[in-house]
């Protein structure tokens, strides 16, 4: 009787500490939740580090090929013949502020080196140079654009016997020959571009005052000379890893203080190469 007391007052006390079904549901729904989230925070750091890196990579490609470009302002010729020629002028054509590829201006410039055009005999001798945004699918040169992004054209400054029926012959040799001079991608990350231009220097840098941003103008579209600082903006897309269709459009600022502003004023001759008096009394002559 004592044994039978015994086991009825064991009974309950082991069934207590069993688990029950529902409790067994709700720990593995937690650790499904547990698991889910985890993946899910994987996923999104391992988005976020990879969307990183790639824009770090474009900045780092398209900051080199900026400063290529740079460096080509840089190299700007202008000759010392004693008098200025819209040939080594620098141009400018505005078409927006660089919102899209549409947008984008267009420079063209007169230079001598290497840079942009390697060390090929092209950049030995004196060549004309344009750089402007193209847009994938853009057949304006003759050829389907592949990728949207910054191009530019080289021109060599000497001329070639071309056949009188040649396009060559018809259109001359300037940039409007857009079979002659193929666009070659610079930087493919790049999706606008805006430039501005300081035609002189201010009155304000002779007193050692601070530069005044608003001595910037939009226009300097054809020209026998070459502006005082030009201010480069380049627009490169940055995508949010957390939406992929959502893009940021990251500005990237230069501004290059070109070395042959003063010559290209009157086109002055070399010391001793001439009466002294330079140009054709046309300093900073625009059209």
């Amino acid at each position: 009787m004592s044994a039978d007391r015994h086991y009825m007052r064991s009974a309950p006390a082991q069934t207590r500490r069993a688990f029950t079904l529902i409790e067994l549901m709700l720990a593995v729904s937690l650790l499904g939740v547990m698991t889910a989230v985890s993946i899910a925070t994987f996923r999104a750091v391992t988005t976020g580090w990879r969307v990183s890196r790639e824009y770090v990579d474009r900045l780092e490609r398209t900051d080199y090929a900026i400063d290529q470009l740079v460096s080509g302002l840089r190299c700007a010729f202008y000759p010392h013949s004693g008098e200025q020629s819209f040939d080594y002028g620098f141009m400018l054509t505005d078409k927006g502020d660089g919102d899209s590829p549409r947008d984008s201006d267009v420079i063209e410039w007169t230079k001598k080196g290497p840079a942009m055009v390697g060390g090929s005999a092209t950049g030995d001798a004196v060549h004309r140079i344009q750089v402007m945004v193209l847009e994938e699918g853009d057949t304006t040169w003759g050829e389907r654009i592949e990728r949207t992004g910054l191009y530019a054209r080289v021109k060599p400054m000497a001329k070639v016997i071309e056949p009188k029926n040649s396009r060559t012959a018809r259109d001359g040799f300037s940039f409007a020959n857009e079979e002659l001079y193929r666009p070659v991608l610079v930087a493919k990350d790049v999706d606008g571009f805006n430039c501005r231009v300081q035609a002189t220097e201010p009155s304000d840098m002779e007193s050692g005052k601070k530069e005044d941003k608003d001595s910037y103008e939009d226009e300097f579209s054809a020209s026998n000379t070459v502006p005082y600082k030009v201010q480069l903006t380049f627009y490169v897309m940055k995508e949010d890893p957390e939406y992929a269709s959502r893009k940021q459009r990251v500005p990237i600022l230069r501004t290059v203080r070109m070395p042959v502003h003063e010559q290209s004023l009157d086109g002055a001759a070399m010391p001793g190469g001439g009466d002294g008096k330079g140009g054709d009394g046309k300093k900073g002559g625009r059209k």
